[in-house]
Parts: structure tokens; C-alpha cells; sequence
């Protein structure tokens, strides 16, 4: 990045800083933030396992089945969350030339598994809750069993809280999604109890009917939960996120208009591509000096942006910008003007030329392309 400060209009949208420094190394960033959630994950795994590991000890002394899968439930997470923390060391590796964008989205396909694993954590719950419903047993010991399942609930729900916490500060939708995933043991944990209560007043059907109202709120969980991880994974974002990111770029000298923007997330890193129009008259160096005031500005007022790539179009008064786009709009939709030659590489055996950009989309309207000046952060 150049050096010096930006060359930004005064404006408020600096105000969204979200505190980072001049230091926007994408390596750092998620250095440090990967170490929040590994340490989110080490602390959630240890907690669940010492959760499971009571709950096994007082199953077998009183004999409750439903305890007992309380435990094998807790156990399940355990492994879950141990999935995440690979995905989250994979994510601190640096690009390379398989990887160019790195492995964040290790991170988002760890959240898809467990999404799935909570709607197999509701198939489980269901099916249990019925056959224990055809089937009670007798349990014994049940205070200290009910004492077991309070401790699953407190548990959970500790363990919740803190990797929500974590997840929203690091902005790790895996994270936060696991963490949901523990509020729900929570429930499971508390359907036990009331299951045990109901045992202990001489209703035995309580503790079945308990587990299904507890599998009700599962699937319900598991809808809103998978449906945020979804978005994630087909490059859903807010619009209003683009909106910040234009009215970031338009406020910085020299830059006429932002258009064509595009971001993704890729596990806890923000991409974004935009367009921006220049003066056709300036000079490289000067035109570059903004693409990089353009990049800082953004990288300072949008929350979690790790790359930005900034493409120029020349601009003037008067004239049609369409003129830039000859050599490429009928890979676009357009054509070339009927009057003009056609670029060598075309005329050759209309093979585009490789150094082209193929990612943008209607470049016959908005696409006023290419002095190839795309300058990449990373």
C-alpha cells in the first residue's frame, strides 16, 4: 500500500471506524482473531466433555436412558467442536497457488456440518422421546440425576454464551452457530429434568413428552441457525454493506463515481471488487495514488474487509465511455463497434486475450473497463 495519509474528503464516514489501526496486513488480522476462536473452541470443548463426562457417571449409577443420551448428545458436540478447531487452524494458513484466496472458507463449511449436525441432533431427539414413550424404564437415584441434568444446563448455556460472544466479535458465523448449537443442549438438558421431575411425581410419560417438545424447538432453532449459514455460503451479504462500501470509495478526492461493487465473505474476511470512474486525463501514478486512497478508506470504515481490489475507468465530460470495452464487450453480452478493428487476439481465432477480466458482469453497461489497473490488497 502507498504510504503517507489518504487523500479522503472530509466526511462522516470515518466515523464507522472500527478501531484498527494503519496496520491492515490480512495475515495479522486473522492471526489474532483465529486465536480468539481457538481459544473459544478449547475452552467450549473441555467444558462439554466435563459436562458429559458427569452426566455418564450419574446415568450409570441411577440408570436414566434419558440422561444417558444427554451425555451422548454432549459427547456428539464435543466432536463437532472439535471440527471447528481444524477449521480454524486450516484458516490460519497463508494462500498459495491452489488456495489463492486462503482457507476461510474452511470455516464456512465447518458451519454447514453443523447445521447438519443439530437436524441429526433433532432426528435423534425425536426418536428417543417415542420409544421411551412405548417403552419406560424405572430410574433410580433421582436427585442426584436431576443434580446431573442442572449441571447440563449450566453447563450448555455457559458454554453458549461465551462462543456467541466470541463468534460475533470475530464475526465468525461457524462460531456464533455452534454456539447456538450449545444453547439448544441447554434445552435438551432441561427436557431431561422436567422428564425426571415428571418420573419422580409418578408420571412416567413426562419424560418422552418433554423430549418432544424439546425436538420441536431443535428443528425450529435449526431453521433459523442453517438459514444464516446458507447465506453465507452462496456470497449472500447486506446491502446496505454495499451501500457503505460506495459511499466510502465516492468520498475520496478525485474519484467521480463507485460502482459494480461485489463482496463475499470468506469465512471471517470481507473480499470486495469495485469499480471506480477517474478522470481519463490522469496521470498512472496519480490515478493509483486514489485506487489506494479508495482501499484505505474502505478498509478503515467497513467492519471485517481483509482484501479490496480496486478496477479504474477513465472518464470525460461528454463522451462514451463504451469506447473503452471494444476489445471485450461481446464476451459480455455487447458488441464491438461495427466500425472498429477488432483486438488481435480475436481476429487470431477469437480467443480472449488471458491477462482479460471474465469475472465482471454486463460490461456493455456499467463495466467501463480496462487499462487492466485492478490493484489487489492481500
Amino acid at each position: 500500500m502507498a504510504g503517507g495519509h489518504p487523500r479522503s474528503k472530509p466526511s462522516g464516514n470515518h466515523g464507522r471506524h472500527h478501531g484498527h489501526g494503519h496496520d491492515h496486513g490480512v495475515v495479522d488480522r486473522a492471526a489474532w482473531s483465529s486465536a480468539d476462536g481457538i481459544r473459544a473452541i478449547k475452552v467450549s470443548t473441555f467444558g462439554l466433555a466435563a459436562t458429559a463426562a458427569v452426566q455418564f457417571a450419574i446415568a450409570a449409577l441411577g440408570g436414566s436412558v434419558a440422561l444417558l443420551a444427554d451425555g451422548l448428545h454432549n459427547l456428539g458436540d464435543v466432536f463437532t467442536t472439535v471440527a471447528l478447531w481444524v477449521a480454524f487452524l486450516a484458516s490460519r494458513r497463508a494462500a498459495d497457488r491452489r488456495y489463492t484466496f486462503g482457507y476461510d472458507r474452511f470455516e464456512d463449511l465447518a458451519g454447514v456440518g453443523i447445521v447438519a449436525i443439530i437436524a441429526l441432533t433433532a432426528a435423534a431427539a425425536a426418536y428417543e422421546s417415542y420409544r421411551a414413550m412405548l417403552r419406560p424404564r424405572p430410574v433410580g437415584h433421582l436427585a442426584v440425576s436431576m443434580a446431573a441434568a442442572l449441571v447440563g444446563i449450566i453447563g450448555n448455556e455457559a458454554v453458549a454464551q461465551y462462543k456467541v460472544r466470541i463468534g460475533r466479535r470475530i464475526q465468525s458465523v461457524a462460531l456464533e452457530a455452534d454456539g447456538i448449537h450449545s444453547r439448544i443442549d441447554g434445552f435438551v438438558s432441561a427436557g431431561a429434568l422436567v422428564g425426571l421431575v415428571g418420573v419422580a411425581l409418578g408420571y412416567a410419560p413426562a419424560d418422552p413428552i418433554a423430549g418432544l417438545a424439546i425436538t420441536a424447538v431443535i428443528v425450529w432453532v435449526t431453521i433459523g441457525t442453517g438459514r444464516g449459514v446458507i447465506l453465507r455460503v452462496v456470497d449472500a451479504v447486506d446491502p446496505e454493506l454495499i451501500e457503505d462500501i460506495e459511499q466510502s470509495a465516492q468520498a475520496v478526492a478525485g474519484v467521480i463515481d463507485a460502482h459494480d461493487v461485489q463482496a463475499r465473505w470468506t469465512g471471517r474476511s470481507l473480499l470486495v471488487n469495485l469499480h471506480v470512474s477517474l478522470d481519463e486525463g490522469l496521470p498512472l501514478h496519480e490515478a493509483h495514488d486514489i485506487g489506494e486512497d479508495v482501499r484505505h478508506a474502505i478498509l478503515h470504515d467497513v467492519q471485517g474487509v481483509a482484501q479490496v481490489s480496486v478496477h479504474f475507468d477513465p472518464w470525460a465530460e461528454g463522451h462514451d465511455d463504451a469506447r473503452y470495452h471494444r476489445a471485450t464487450a461481446h464476451h459480455f453480452g455487447g458488441a464491438p463497434d461495427a466500425g472498429e478493428h477488432p483486438h488481435p487476439q480475436d481476429a487470431a481465432g477469437d480467443h480472449a486475450h488471458p491477462h482479460q477480466d471474465h469475472a465482471h458482469q454486463d460490461h456493455a453497461h456499467h463495466d467501463h473497463s480496462h487499462h487492466d489497473h485492478s490493484h489487489h490488497h492481500g
